[in-house]
């Protein structure tokens, strides 16, 4: 079916895949953490100022931001990807041991 060097590459291409994709996310989830704490420290902040006569700025729809940049299908194949490769791994080194999958020796 498939030799054990072809799997373990799909695995490492699997294993890169993923984890590209889980960094590419979570950069963008903690960008958006980051403006949403900023919004917050500067609602904080204009609500304890001592001068009442400068209007207050309202920043709406900030977890909708947060939300948007979350792209949970992304988080979900990434991780997917990474349970994928390890599979492979284990496929691999059963085969390399001599035992067909699954759990009968050859």
């Amino acid at each position: 079916m498939f030799s054990v060097e072809v799997i373990k590459i799909l695995a490492a291409i699997a294993s890169i895949a993923g984890s590209a994709i889980l960094a590419y996310r979570v950069t963008g989830v903690l960008w958006a953490l980051g403006r949403a704490s900023e919004v917050h420290d500067l609602n904080i902040m204009q609500l304890m100022s001592p001068r009442r006569d400068i209007p207050l700025v309202h920043f709406g729809d900030i977890t909708v931001v947060v939300e948007k940049a979350q792209k949970k299908f992304l988080i979900v194949l990434g991780f997917t990807l990474i349970i994928l490769s390890a599979l492979m791994q284990l496929w691999a080194l059963t085969a390399e041991l001599g035992y067909v999958w699954p759990y009968t020796s050859k």
